[in-house]
């Protein structure tokens, strides 16, 4: 292949790999429109994380503030916090949401608050040029009111901190 038919094809797939991030995720999870933010505002989970299927084997935390959500353990990796929506159901509160990170992927969320507990599924997905991590999570804890949630900025901070993968990092 000549160097301008290479550098067409470069270009080619770099525009595919454009498309592709520039959809936005949110927009599918917000598409129903009986889900709504903030609900969860102010509330923290303390529990437990681990691959789908498998023990939960890593203390995680989970919090909810101003319309934002995050994960201690995602953060620490990369993740900025991200919008959550909710709506009533089943006697709970069913949320959804999307963190992100530029070099990390997406992990999009998908839970239940009832009774003062919290489960959740958790997808993380990261494209590639040639493949695709694509890993399933789960999340349990219980409501935890002792102490103060930070803020999404300070989520935030930590999050664009993480410049190396912490060793519990990679799963």
């Amino acid at each position: 292949m000549s160097g301008e038919k290479r550098s067409r094809a470069v270009t080619a797939r770099f525009l595919m790999a454009l498309i592709f991030l520039v959809v936005p995720v949110r927009s599918a999870l917000t598409a129903d429109s009986s889900f709504s933010s903030g609900a969860l505002d102010g509330m923290r989970f303390v529990g437990k994380l681990g691959p789908a299927g498998k023990p939960l084997d890593r203390d995680d935390t989970v919090y909810f503030r101003d319309g934002q959500f995050w994960s201690m353990g995602c953060v620490r990796c990369g993740f900025q916090p991200g919008a959550y929506y909710v709506r009533n159901a089943n006697g709970g509160i069913e949320f959804q949401g999307v963190l992100e990170s530029i070099e990390r992927g997406r992990l999009i969320y998908s839970g239940t608050v009832r009774d003062g507990r919290i489960s959740a599924s958790i997808n993380w997905r990261k494209d590639r040029w040639y493949w695709a991590i694509d890993k399933a999570f789960w999340f349990e804890g219980m409501l935890d009111g002792g102490a103060e949630t930070p803020s999404p900025e300070q989520a935030a901070r930590l999050a664009s901190a993480a410049d190396s993968i912490p060793e519990d990092c990679r799963l």
